[in-house]
This record gives C-alpha cells, structure tokens and sequence, in this order.
C-alpha cells in the first residue's frame, strides 16, 4: 500500500481511516514502519526528479492496486528510491538486445463500411489539405464531418460534447509546419478528451515519411561543420537555432497511444504515419480505411501504397569493443541525471576504465557539508522515519520527502567520492535540463575549461504516474519536457565532433505503460529524436530503451523495483537487468560504429512478454 499519492502530498483515504485509529505517536511510527518494509517504498512514484533514467521501465500496474487508483499505478522505481533490491526471480535470464523496424503488412482485409448515415467525426486538420480531402468521403458516406484547427480555442469542450463522437482524427501532427497545439505536448487535453469518452474512434496521424522516420536524416549540407567553430561563437549561433535538432512531426505519439489503448481496451484507436508530400486524397483513403476498419496492429503506416507495422526483433551486438573509441583520460564526457541510479553507475564505469574527465548535471543542488547528526545514524529508510519524527515532524508527506532527500543527498555523495578518485577530474552543475539557456551555458564551460567533450549520456527525468483520467496537462508537460527538451538542448549545444551520444529510453516508450502517457511518450519522442540527430555528430548516436533494472547494490535508497512486481515481472516472463551487465552493454553499444541503429532495446525478456 502507498502511504502518499503520488505528487499529491496527500494521504489515501484508506490510509487516513488506518492512522485515525491509531492513538499514539508511537503507534504511527510502528504503523509507518510496517507499512513499508519488504514493499516500495512510498514517494518512489512522485513527480521528484529520478536521476539515473531509467526511473520507470515499462512494468504493469502493481498486483493489488485497482484499475481505479490512478495515483498507485506502479511501474518500475527509480534508480535510489523504492525498497531494498531484489533479484531475479527467474534467475539468470540473460539480457537481450533488439531493434525496432518497419515490417511491409497486407492491406487491410474487407472494404470500409458505406453507410455511416447519422454518424459524427471531428477531424482536426493542419496544412496538408487532407482534412478536406477526408471529411469528402466522409460525407458521401452519410456522415457528418467537421474540420477544426489544433489551435482552436474550444477543441476540448467541443470533444467532450461530442462533436467527433463517433469518430476523431488527428491529422494537424502530420504537417512539418506543425504549430505547438497540434503536436506533443499541446495536443495532449484534446487527445485525452477524445479517449476518455469523447469518441468511439481515434485515429492520430503523423508524417515521418510513412516508415515512422527511421530513414537516416542526412547531416546538413549549407551549415558549416560546428566542430571547427570556437566554444563561444558556437554558443551564439546555438542560441539562434542553427544547429537545432528537432524531432519529426508528431514525434511522441506513438507511445501516448500505445498507452492510450491498454487504459481505455475499449476505444478504437490507430496511429497512422504518412509522407506528407503525398497526395492529400491518397493519404485520406488510407486514413478512411484504417479509421473504419477494425483490429489489426495499434501503429501502421504507408508509403508507396504499401502498408508497414514496426516490429521489435532480436539483433545481437556487433562485436565491437568494450569502451568507445579513442576515450582515455583526456576525454571528458557530461551526463545528466545526477549522480544517482544507473546514471551514476555509468559515470563510475567509464571513469575506472578509461580514467576520463566527467561532467554531471542534475537538478538538485549538490549536498554541502556533512548530514544533521540527528539522521546521520538512520542507515535505511524505516530509521530515517523514526529519527525524523523524534525530531518533531509529523506530516507523513513531509517524512516521505525528507526520507527520499536525505538518501538522494548520500548516494550524490557517495558518487561524488568514488569519482574523485577514478575520474581525471569530476564536476557537478545543478541545472534543470528544460532550461536550454542553461544546458547551452554548462555545455560551453566544458569546452572552456576542457576544449572538447567526447562523449554526451542523456538520462535525466521526472516520473509523475497516474491513469490518463487523473493525468493533468501540467504534469504530462513536465515528464515530456524533461526528456525531449532536455534532449533537443542538449543536442543544440554540442559540436558534431562528439564521440557518442546515448539518450536514456524506456521500453514504456516501444510498448506503452498503463499509468504512464507522459513517460511513453516521452521516450518514443527520444527515438525519434535520436533518428533525426544521427546524421549530424560524427561519432555513435542511439536511444537506448530500457527494460527493468535490479537494484544497483550502491544505491542508498534500495531499489527499482520491490519484491511484489518483480514477481508480476517473472509471472509474465520479465527479468530484471543487471546493473553490472547494463551498464557493460550500453559501453559496448556505445563503441559500435557510427552507422549504428539510433534505437535499441535491452531487456531481460522476449518482446511478447509487454503484452502478457
């Protein structure tokens, strides 16, 4: 049971009952205490920043919680908070590597139904004339169709009257001049609105060339190659945008609806990707077929006439070596997330083998001087609360914070330490990674003081977990913002010399996760993204989607994933990876040669096992 509703600060009502008969302080630290231990611990799903991604991995609903506790859907903890790790409950199930491609399908079977007399469609239409185009067919078919703007004011409230009531298509993600209403995360009230009752039907389009973007973009030909340019000539021309690496239109999408549709079974849903240079009445049959035909795969798309579905596929690793390429203790790599979890263990690995220079950027300030003697005593979570509340605190959230702080100010320390001395040197800078202006400043101090940066690990993120009903706009934002902004800063900030760059995925993002819109699609955004930055650096590019991880065993704050779902894990065929063996397969990814694939998937599993 969680003590806390995730990011709310406020107890469960069946909690609220529990402490209420309860008459003595004593009482409640015995309760808290016992509430807690061999569980998750409680906050591991708040909205604090889990440094270290992969924070949540793409597990199910915790066994016991009911469809109806949004703020308790529970998938995977973070890296240093949760309760004390747990092994692999199939024992040593070896972690596999995958890529995600397109796979040509048969068109659909059968014809699209002719009578939709009396029937309602909304089609929200961006640039491409296909709106027009479909709401035509539409029309002969009996049906009424009308055509909106992303951007129009009442969208929403329209939705929910039903105005697309039998049927919503979500076309303006598809144009390349796409506003910000019509893409992620503008477009999420209104897509959220549709699925939550608005319409029987909803089909979301995107235009990333109808094989979901996975051509390699070509690195630009009119713009000077940033790497012969001065840290800070390159800084002023980053601030003006050219040498931005954006992410394809509607990129996100694809996991929001992955998501969508293990919360809402019911809804007819498709996301369709095109070529947006197409022909408009070529793309609005395609759409019309896919809208009225049922069943088949969740994520389609169409070039040429021919229609793909993605599909998830072994691909062992290449051989390549266990470090990248030329990293040695004048190279310096910068990773963000802190210096906590998987990102830290990452950060110590490659400083005890290559004895490089390393840059961390998290967002809570680096802890100064030595912890309160009051709590330095606790070792573990269940002291802390006693030691805490001896002190004179009562508020359970107030507890859960200061509990999840001081063993994040640890571990910061702990790691901190180690790399003093591995590293040529170590520097941590406190910084929100969606504050562009500020990842561009900390990038071009490293090239100051340094005069290069070899190597970029991006796995920094924030978790706020809750069903689609319960998510609210400003809590999908700062999930999807974290990762992609921080991303897109990122690559905007760096000369194309790198050596690599990793952005940290999730399989949440390949298979979508109840509880989790915001996290799924945020790191299917981060393929895309990885995708279209590949042919601009010089060195190995890829978004590395993550299965569950066991706990790290210097984690102060325990583990990922506690002892109940790492058992709905093994019951589903789902092990938990090794940080050891994680952190060696990424190294190994990350020496592969720069032609590389810009997605894989590590996990302890088959691909099957996401949809038990």
């Amino acid at each position: 049971m969680g003590l806390v509703e995730a990011g709310s600060g406020e107890l469960d009502e069946e909690v609220v009952e529990e402490l209420a008969a309860i008459k003595t302080v004593r009482g409640i630290v015995d309760w808290i205490v016992g509430s807690t231990t061999g569980g998750t611990e409680p906050g591991a799903s708040t909205t604090d920043e889990s440094v270290g991604s992969p924070e949540s991995v793409g597990s199910p609903e915790s066994v016991g919680s009911s469809a109806s506790e949004g703020s308790r859907v529970s998938a995977g903890r973070s890296p240093g908070a949760g309760s004390d790790g747990v092994g692999d409950p199939l024992g040593a199930m070896a972690l596999r590597r995958f890529v995600v491609e397109p796979e040509i399908l048969p068109a659909p079977a059968g014809t699209a139904p002719a009578d939709l007399a009396g029937s309602r469609f909304l089609l929200v239409e961006g640039g491409l004339g296909v709106g027009l185009a479909l709401a035509t067919r539409l029309e002969q078919a009996g049906a009424e169709a009308r055509i909106l703007a992303a951007a129009d004011a009442g969208l929403v409230d329209q939705i929910r009257a039903g105005a697309g009531a039998d049927g919503l298509v979500w076309i303006a993600s598809a144009d390349p001049g796409a506003d910000e209403h019509a893409i992620l995360p503008g477009a999420f009230p209104a897509l959220r609105a549709a699925a939550l009752g608005g319409s029987r039907r909803v089909l979301v389009v995107t235009g990333n060339g109808g094989r979901f973007g996975r051509s390699r973009a070509a690195a630009p030909g009119a713009t000077a190659n940033p790497s012969a340019v001065d840290a800070l000539e390159f800084a002023r021309r980053a601030d003006a945008g050219e040498f931005v690496v954006r992410p394809t239109p509607g990129a996100g999408l694809a996991g929001l609806v992955r998501t969508i549709a293990r919360e809402v079974p019911g809804l007819a849903l498709r996301l369709v990707d095109v070529e947006p240079k197409d022909e408009p009445r070529r793309i609005a049959d395609s759409l019309l077929v896919e809208l009225l035909t049922p069943g088949g795969p969740l994520v389609v798309g169409y070039r040429d006439g021919a229609r793909a579905t993605l599909r998830v596929r072994p691909a062992p690793a290449d051989g390549a070596g266990e470090l990248p390429v030329g990293l040695g203790p004048s190279s310096v790599v910068l990773l963000t997330g802190g210096a906590r979890g998987i990102t830290a263990a990452v950060a110590v690995e490659l400083a005890r083998r290559s004895g490089c220079a390393v840059e961390l950027v998290g967002r809570t300030a680096a802890p100064t001087g030595p912890e309160d003697p009051a709590t330095a005593g606790a070792a573990d979570a269940p002291a802390l609360r006693r030691a805490l509340i001896e002190t004179g605190v009562r508020r359970p959230a107030e507890i859960e914070a200061r509990v999840s702080r001081l063993l994040a100010e640890r571990e910061v320390r702990a790691t901190l330490a180690t790399l003093q001395s591995l590293a040529s040197s170590v520097r941590y800078h406190a910084v929100d990674v969606r504050d562009g202006a500020a990842v561009a400043a900390v990038v071009a101090d490293v090239y100051a003081r340094h005069g290069r940066l070899d190597g970029l690990v991006h796995g920094a993120g924030v978790l706020a977990d809750r069903l689609l009903r319960d998510k609210t706009p400003e809590s999908f934002d700062r999930v999807y913002r974290t990762k992609v902004d921080g991303a897109r800063a990122l690559l905007a900030a760096v000369r194309d010399d790198v050596g690599f760059v990793a952005l940290f995925g999730s399989v949440a993002g390949v298979f979508g996760n109840r509880g989790q819109a915001d996290y799924a699609a945020a790191n299917d955004a981060l393929d895309t993204l990885a995708g279209a930055a590949a042919g601009r650096f010089a060195g190995r590019v890829v978004s590395v989607d993550w299965g569950p991880w066991a706990s790290p065993a210097t984690a102060a704050g325990g583990g990922m994933v506690s002892a109940e779902l790492a058992r709905e894990y093994a019951r589903r065929g789902i092990g938990l990876i090794d940080p050891a063996d994680g952190v060696a397969a990424l190294l190994r990814e990350l020496a592969g040669t720069p032609d590389g694939p810009a997605q894989v998937v590590y996990m302890c599993a088959e691909a099957e096992a996401f949809d038990a």
